[in-house]
């Protein structure tokens, strides 16, 4: 464990201030005047992920039996559905958003017994720790740790059934009274507690006014979760056995509280969790690169420019001014000459006060406007993918090129996003034929003599599979595509209507297959009625 996690500590301290810079704008909680790394993320991950249209499929592999095939649709179904139901859609899409902060996110994969679903959860990367960070596939890792916390009467309640129960409750009372520390790193397994944590000095950068929504004067509205509850870390270290061919769990009450030594309690085989990093750029660094680390120094500067503005508009709202050869008490006289109605007397041989002008650069809103474009190549999204004009576009045709041709570096992106969906799909699908007992019906094909439906229950599908994202539908920018191919297919005859629905995935497609069913019957009826009227006609 303490190899898994020697660079936690640096590691946190690093994902503290990469938070506050997306939260807020700025390396403390104190705030930007405006926030355009928040804005740039949301966009970008808007662009390489699309919660609503994703769907699957399911490649057999070459050891499938042959009989396979039509269970495929019902398994392909249900892996689609849970994706929906059990929420993974939104909390793969708040983990792509956050992995573009950190650099990369997880997400663990437990099956529910009580919901009867396989279940996903975040696990920031300050939560997880690995024997070699020079190895980027948790796959290839010898052994890995997850670190949580939880209450002591959801450790009371998850020991149920341990024979070592009461003894193990004694030893984590007494190590809570005797004030014990966590030699791993006590308390970080969150961002922020309920207490505050000490964040990196601020950059000196004028920030959000005093008393502000986010300044130091309403603690209330920096995003920190507050837990009255006493929690205890815990730690689950996953160690590959060879005899086994899986891996051994040992689970561990802080600081060295032994509560389970046993066999992988998910997918014989499998890690329960799945890498996301959508910044692949770093070959042999297991935590990727972080988009926001690129975008700080941008934001800073963008801060500064930003600040002097508002200064500036300050002292042509509000300006200074000079009274030459007044004397006594200046400063009250200065503000009664301010003042509307304001009475004063002139001093004998003094000057008239003098208006002192802030000069405001002619330049400083372009070099601001040459900022907000250096966050969009750093994104890459351009004015065409925002839906911006761009010099020299004259028809619907060029843009669609431009717009095609402009999105390549998000559609990189957008690939590896949908690989992870890939993986965790593929986990899910495994974890429900492990313990799922629900029947399903292989529809038998109609064309095929002796062919009849088949129930089965998960379990009696096979192992040798991968589920696929169908037509890269993860992300919004692949859709056009994914409607120029199956107009294609569908011309080519390769395709039927039924399936071109499928494929653009329009609203109430269940009902639209229905109706199309009845539109195909009355087809067929008109083409019969045709057919017959010719007949007569070559008869008379």
């Amino acid at each position: 464990m303490r190899q898994c996690l020697a660079s936690r500590q640096e590691r946190f301290e690093l994902y503290k201030q990469l938070r506050n810079y997306y939260l807020f704008g700025s390396s403390d909680d104190n705030g930007a005047l405006y926030n355009k790394i928040a804005s740039t993320v949301d966009t970008l991950s808007s662009f390489i992920y699309s919660p609503a249209s994703i769907r699957f499929s399911i490649h057999l592999g070459v050891t499938a039996p042959e009989g396979e095939v039509l269970k495929v649709p019902s398994m392909a179904s249900e892996v689609s559905d849970q994706w929906k139901q059990t929420k993974t859609h939104l909390v793969f899409g708040l983990g792509v958003k956050w992995s573009l902060v950190f650099g990369c996110m997880l997400f663990k994969e437990i099956w529910s017994a009580g919901s009867k679903a396989s279940r996903t959860y975040l696990v920031e990367p300050h939560q997880f720790g690995v024997l070699r960070e020079d190895i980027v596939d948790i796959e290839d890792q010898e052994a890995f740790v997850h670190c949580y916390t939880t209450t002591k009467t959801q450790l009371e309640s998850d020991l149920e059934g341990n024979p070592r129960k009461a003894a193990i409750l004694e030893s984590v009372e007494k190590r809570a009274s005797a004030g014990d520390t966590n030699q791993y790193g006590e308390g970080m397994t969150r961002l922020i507690l309920s207490a505050g944590i000490s964040t990196a000095t601020s950059s000196g950068i004028g920030g959000a006014p005093e008393g502000g929504l986010t300044g130091h004067g309403s603690g209330s509205y920096n995003y920190a979760p507050k837990v009255e509850a006493e929690l205890l870390d815990m730690f689950e270290l996953y160690v590959w056995n060879d005899d086994e061919n899986d891996y051994q769990m040992v689970t561990v009450a802080s600081p060295d509280i032994i509560v389970y030594d046993r066999k992988n309690v998910g997918v014989h085989g499998m890690a329960q969790f799945v890498k996301l990093a959508p910044e692949h750029n770093c070959y042999d660094y297991f935590w990727g690169e972080s988009f926001v680390a690129r975008l700080t120094s941008l934001q800073d500067w963008l801060t500064l420019r930003l600040q002097q503005v508002k200064d500036l508009m300050e002292k042509q709202v509000d300006p200074s001014y000079a009274f030459p050869g007044w004397t006594g008490l200046v400063e009250e006289k200065g503000l009664a000459y301010r003042k509307a109605g304001g009475m004063i007397a002139n001093p004998p041989g003094a000057g008239k006060p003098e208006k002192m002008s802030a000069e405001f650069p002619p330049e400083i809103f372009k070099e601001i406007h040459e900022i907000f474009a250096m966050f969009d190549d750093q994104a890459g999204i351009h004015n065409v993918l925002q839906g911006k004009g761009e010099p020299g576009v004259r028809s619907k045709g060029q843009a669609d090129l431009m717009a095609r041709l402009s999105s390549a570096r998000p559609k990189s992106r957008a690939i590896v996003i949908e690989e992870a969906a890939e993986d965790l799909a593929t986990l899910k699908l495994r974890n429900i034929q492990e313990n799922s007992k629900q029947r399903f019906v292989a529809k038998s094909l109609k064309d095929v003599e002796g062919s009849k439906d088949t129930v089965f229950i998960p379990e009696q599908f096979t192992k040798d599979y991968e589920v696929r994202v169908d037509a890269h539908s993860t992300s919004p920018i692949f859709i056009e595509d994914r409607k120029q191919d199956a107009m294609t297919l569908l011309e080519a005859k390769a395709i039927n209507r039924s399936r071109l629905l499928e494929m653009f995935d329009p609203p109430d497609l269940q009902l639209l297959k229905e109706e199309l069913k009845g539109i195909e019957q009355q087809e067929a009826k008109m083409a019969q009625m045709q057919m017959q009227m010719e007949q007569a006609s070559r008869q008379k």
